[in-house]
């Protein structure tokens, strides 16, 4: 193949890798349903082109015999087998990581929403019952992954929590403040795991 047609196949897939990871990049909340509708498509793709692999191969060898020249046909050969493994790589081993990232982005921004709802609680002797009694307006997480914070106001404190895709919008990552340290984790896993800033926590929602 030629330059050209090299660059076809390496530009979609960056754009996979792109659009898979959109879920847990910086942005308005606006991209928020897209951004899960490509990761989850592009997991279910990924799984899928997985299996299908040695049937894509065979094909991409038949179409470099069959046409010796540079030809969009190699190309869409050779993406039949490197689009669903990128997918598949990114949704996978590379999203584990920029969810992390995601994370610790959405953790910090949220240190002014905690700063209002401790002097709420400073002036009046207790917490809001809901964050619309608060002064300042909700902060944004500034993660495409996560719209909005989830405040619950409980018996000994408070919990401000996230949420972000795992698998399929199956299985997700909560991760949880609590000033009290009364964590708790939902679902089957009871698991709770540090983030490595103090009173959040996270667990994955089986």
């Amino acid at each position: 193949m030629n330059r050209r047609l090299w660059m076809i196949v390496i530009l979609t897939c960056v754009l996979a890798i792109l659009f898979t990871n959109l879920p847990f990049l910086p942005g308005p909340a606006l991209l928020y349903l897209p951004a899960q509708l490509f990761f989850s498509l592009g997991m279910f793709v990924g799984i899928l082109g997985f299996l299908l692999i040695p049937v894509t191969l065979i094909w991409m060898v038949w179409a470099f015999l069959r046409y010796p020249a540079p030809s969009l046909s190699k190309a869409f050969a050779i993406l039949c087998w490197a689009l669903p493994a990128t997918a598949l790589v990114s949704t996978t081993w590379l999203a584990n990581h920029t969810r992390d990232i995601s994370c610790n982005l959405a953790m910090t921004n949220a240190a002014a929403l905690i700063e209002q709802v401790d002097n709420y609680y400073q002036e009046r002797g207790a917490y809001p019952e809901a964050l619309e009694e608060l002064t300042m307006s909700q902060p944004a997480s500034w993660v495409i992954g996560i719209p909005a914070y989830q405040y619950t106001k409980t018996e000994k404190a408070y919990t401000l929590s996230f949420t972000q895709n795992v698998i399929l919008g199956f299985n997700y990552e909560v991760v949880i403040f609590d000033p009290s340290g009364s964590h708790k984790a939902e679902g089957e896993v009871t698991t709770l795991s540090d983030t490595g800033l103090d009173n959040w926590k996270y667990y994955v929602y089986d």
